[in-house]
């Protein structure tokens, strides 16, 4: 199975990293936000799995949204996908699967 590049964004002077678009740097004010690849690879952080979702997600129910720590720095907050039988735990390897309209899908591997 082929992993998908992460798209993010990066601050051309300081070289901060951002996971949505800027019009100027938040960290230093730069003006110049540059498109990047990243690999999409990165370390589940923190999870919780949704019991109750709000409206717009019912019928989804249970999922998993994590705090996966990309391996190139950037932290990102993203629906998780846990393969059957297995359980999430704090420290495991995650890979970007898939960018949906309501943010970054990740996938344990």
């Amino acid at each position: 199975m082929r992993m998908a590049s992460f798209e993010s964004f990066v601050c051309d002077a300081c070289k901060g990293l951002f996971a949505r678009p800027q019009r100027s740097c938040r960290r230093c004010g730069a003006p110049t936000i540059l498109s990047v690849n990243l690999s999409g690879r990165g370390t589940l952080t923190s999870f919780t799995t949704i019991r109750v979702p709000p409206s717009v997600f019912l019928g989804q129910e249970p999922y998993d949204v994590a705090v996966i720590d990309l391996d190139e720095g950037l932290r990102v907050t993203a629906r998780l996908t846990v393969p059957a039988g297995r359980a999430a735990e704090i420290g495991d390897p995650a890979v970007f699967e898939e960018m949906l309209p309501y943010g970054p899908v990740f996938r344990l591997i």
